[in-house]
């Protein structure tokens, strides 16, 4: 780096040093440094202004997801801050890397009564900011930009992935940065998932893979597959070995779902086939939900928390008889949320890779003799349908079923295309119906789940992806919160289909609501999506019977600019959630966002 590089000049150069390309901003008078330092070339930092800061987070988010990458967002302080807060902890919770940058009154103006003052002295950012950051820090010179950009960027990218912010006041973005150990250079590589491996705990696995070698085994991967890049070394794997395959809802698509080894997901909108795999039966349960297929003996699970989602809501029958060997990278996870057995502290590409190498191969020669007996029980478990309520997918009726809308999406859209799932009912219907074939191709936020993510996240994810298909499955009620991003799709042309399931409802809670009241509070006015996105500068349909379906998506892959299809539904299908639904009806007092 060049000494004494204008602060701004430093941040973006070295962001761009990183592989990343944008910056998701609103701008205002506290950032007006940064503005002439954009360009608008692919080889320059470019900047994406959002409706709200809302929405420049959110698709900062959706950017480091569909990336790998990490995303960065940039507002003023006081109001732009509050207004990423909510974003930030929907990163924070889900451990996407977001760097938030703010802009803050000139230091000498601090508690003084200044316009927008959110200095320590005045509304104080930070105090809002550390609550949903793992670093949260105002800098007080420009002599320690280096210093706390490099801290920040160690904590946003090291062991674990977390949001951070700086709050920059506004005279030092203006002030030379001298960096003399161009540490920027320096971390690039360094800064990554770890790959390490505890050798006492992979050792462990390897002798339990071996004692029943024969046995029905089965594997539940989580994200942190998808973190660490380990679809390729997964697919591999459990292929030599016959082993089949559930994901978690937020690593779908890390193992490809049109494979044979493929169950699906397993939790809140999986399958029937993932479910009859990894439950075992209780044999004084005549509803057990495994019923017809063999128990499964061993269970290695790779990369999830095993909270109540991944678990269907910590079940009792997720008890294989050999126990379950967790593999994560953090071991502060390890029987937090769910009890296991074995626990295996490892990167799961290098925990996988090394389960590959000759020698371990070598060993596990008896697992491969007991392929046959897993591809028997694999076919136990495929003579039942794969999905729940599957003839829903040919529903013809008007209003229009949500898995007939999904079945139709899958029929339409390449196989490498990006689906970003919002929260609601639709989170269901999508999760189940929709097969995902690729790592990082099913966006959804999972933990805390905000209504209305998924359209400013798609926005960040097409950018990061401009090359693949990306459609947005969204609800009227997300609409409603977050919609307007359509704008900024419209202004910076970006190819990005709106799937809006609009039921003219709330749908879970309009689905849970038993009073006439419940049922008036949680219906919705309906409104023409579709118009909505013209009024935009985007273009759209409004589909209302399911011979209309095809057409309109043939129509919205061919669009060049937003695109919204406006899906006339009914909000009184049940989402397939089967066994989740049955835990509803035994604990009342459970939610089910």
């Amino acid at each position: 780096m060049t000494t004494g590089t204008k602060t701004t000049t430093y941040l973006l150069n070295t962001i761009k040093q990183y592989g990343v390309s944008h910056v998701f901003m609103v701008p205002g008078g506290v950032v007006d440094p940064f503005l002439d330092e954009f360009g608008d070339q692919p080889n320059e930092m470019n900047a994406v202004v959002a409706a709200s800061e809302t929405g420049a987070a959110y698709m900062a988010d959706g950017y480091a997801r569909a990336s790998g990458k990490f995303g960065v967002c940039m507002g003023i302080g006081g109001p732009g801050t509050a207004n990423m807060i909510g974003p930030l902890a929907t990163a924070y919770t889900d451990q996407s890397p977001v760097l938030a940058i703010t802009g803050e009154i000139p230091t000498l103006w601090n508690g003084r009564g200044g316009f927008q003052d959110a200095s320590a002295a005045g509304l104080n950012d930070i105090n809002l900011l550390r609550p949903v950051t793992a670093f949260a820090q105002q800098i007080p010179n420009c002599k320690l930009v280096p210093h706390y950009f490099q801290t920040a960027m160690r904590t946003m990218l090291g062991s674990k992935s977390q949001p951070v912010s700086l709050s920059i006041p506004k005279e030092i973005q203006a002030e030379a940065v001298i960096d003399k150990q161009n540490l920027d250079a320096s971390l690039k590589n360094v800064i990554k998932q770890p790959n390490f491996i505890d050798l006492t705990g992979a050792d462990q696995l390897l002798t339990g893979l071996i004692q029943h070698a024969k046995g029905n085994i089965a594997i539940l991967a989580g994200s942190g597959c998808t973190r660490s890049e380990a679809s390729e070394a997964l697919y591999q794997f459990a292929s030599h070995y016959q082993i089949p395959v559930a994901t978690t809802l937020k690593a779908k698509g890390i193992f490809p779902e049109d494979d044979p080894l493929s169950l699906g997901v397993f939790g809140y909108a999986g399958t029937n086939h993932s479910t009859r795999a990894l439950l075992n039966h209780d044999p004084a349960d005549a509803n057990c939900p495994n019923q017809g297929v063999d128990n499964i003996t061993l269970l290695i699970v790779i990369g999830s928390s095993l909270n109540q989602r991944d678990t269907m809501r910590w079940d009792k029958h997720l008890s294989p008889q050999a126990g379950i060997y967790h593999v994560d990278a953090d071991s502060t996870i390890f029987s937090k949320n769910f009890p296991i057995n074995y626990a295996v502290n490892a990167d799961a590409k290098t925990l996988l890779t090394w389960l590959l190498e000759p020698n371990q191969t070598k060993q596990l020669k008896p697992l491969e003799q007991g392929n046959k007996n897993r591809q028997q029980w694999l076919a136990t478990i495929k003579e039942y349908p794969r999905y729940y309520q599957a003839e829903d997918m040919q529903n013809n009726a008007t209003p229009l079923h949500p898995a007939r809308v999904i079945a139709e999406l899958q029929k339409a859209a390449p196989r490498n295309t990006v689906i970003v799932g919002d929260s609601g009912a639709h989170r269901a219907f999508a999760g189940h119906y929709w097969n995902s074939c690729l790592p990082r191709s099913y966006l959804t936020a999972t933990a805390l789940a905000p209504m209305g993510w998924a359209i400013p996240a798609g926005v960040g994810a097409k950018i990061a992806c401009p090359e693949k298909p990306c459609v947005v499955i969204t609800g009227d009620g997300c609409m409603l919160m977050n919609g307007i991003e359509i704008q900024t799709a419209a202004h910076h042309k970006i190819h990005l289909i709106v799937l809006v399931i609009n039921n003219s409802a709330l749908g879970n809670v309009f689905l849970r609501a038993k009073s006439p009241i419940a049922k008036k509070i949680t219906t919705l006015s309906t409104h023409d999506w579709a118009a909505f996105s013209r009024s935009l500068g985007g273009d759209g349909i409004r589909v209302e019977k399911p011979d209309q379906l095809e057409k309109a998506f043939e129509q919205a892959f061919k669009a060049t600019g937003p695109f919204v299809i406006d899906a006339r539904c009914d909000p009184h299908y049940e989402t397939p959630i089967n066994p989740w639904r049955q835990e509803m009806i035994e604990h009342t007092s459970w939610v089910d966002g």
